[in-house]
């Protein structure tokens, strides 16, 4: 009902364009002299526009204008001011980059870029493709070094580190399955990056949830990962289990630690039957075999 009083809302305003010149429509379909009013995704308000007219010059809904800039009631707008367009923006992928590094630039994560450009294996990312970055996602800002206090006993930073290993480590999660590592977490000699570890182990073992949480998401949508099951845990924790070969739980569902949720197979873009498991804080990622 909500989305339907905005739109009718903004339909009646465009009708009133014929009576009012303030809320006068300029035509959609004339081109947008982008090098004055239109730059890195956000569009400067001239006379006559209004949100109506700004959605449809740039396919874009009043909903997605409204969110992005944090607009009020009654939903007006002013000549020279700077609307952002969440639009589909393009990244050309350069020497050194994988899709996680871009991942975290963007501020977004590899299974988000896999999915809008059909990337089958995750790992393996050629220069000079150009890559989607999904609607209102923004560069992420440098950040600026912190000023160290010379005089800043070096025990207290040791002892903040000795208690932040003591919470990870408390976190206690389990082994979602046993077996020999096949690849670690991190950059690889070839320059992959793996966002979680590979363990190897018989097609059909049961794959075990890490943690005490709620299933988030099942699917094989994420191109690469073949089946996945996604868990999020307390304080913000989320375990990702891909390339199952059978899925015994649902979307929606809270499951205990050490609950039975899937078995290991070779789904995706392996070969051989392993189980792809990461760890993450949020939307980084973490060594899993630190908090194991």
């Amino acid at each position: 009902m909500k989305n339907l009083f905005v739109f009718f809302f903004f339909f009646v305003m465009s009708c009133e364009s014929y009576l009012y010149d303030d809320y006068k429509i300029i035509d959609y379909k004339k081109r947008i002299n982008r090098d004055d009013t239109f730059k890195n995704n956000v569009y400067n308000v001239r006379k006559g526009d209004n949100l109506y007219s700004i959605s449809r010059k740039f396919n874009a809904s009043i909903e997605e204008l409204i969110k992005f800039n944090k607009i009020q009631e009654p939903y007006k707008i002013f000549p020279n001011q700077s609307i952002f367009i969440p639009l589909n923006q393009k990244h050309k992928v350069v020497k050194g980059e994988t899709l996680y590094s871009i991942s975290r630039y963007y501020e977004t994560t590899v299974f988000t870029l896999a999915k809008y450009n059909n990337i089958k294996n995750v790992n393996n990312i050629k220069v000079g493709k150009e890559l989607i970055i999904p609607k209102g996602i923004k560069k992420k800002e440098k950040i600026k070094e912190k000023k160290w206090d010379s005089n800043f006993k070096t025990k207290q930073i040791d002892k903040k580190k000795n208690e932040t290993l003591r919470d990870k480590q408390s976190s206690k999660f389990i082994w979602p399955v046993k077996g020999k590592l096949l690849s670690k977490y991190g950059k690889s000699k070839e320059g992959f990056y793996n966002d979680g570890i590979n363990i190897d182990s018989k097609k059909g073992t049961k794959v075990k949830s890490s943690k005490a949480g709620k299933v988030i998401y099942c699917g094989n949508e994420i191109p690469g990962y073949g089946n996945l099951i996604l868990i999020k845990h307390s304080k913000n924790w989320i375990t990702a289990y891909a390339h199952l070969n059978e899925v015994f739980t649902e979307k929606g569902k809270k499951v205990v630690k050490g609950e039975t949720i899937g078995s290991v197979g070779n789904t995706g873009n392996v070969r051989s039957p392993q189980l792809h498991f990461e760890i993450r804080k949020g939307k980084e990622s973490v060594n899993p075999l630190k908090l194991l």
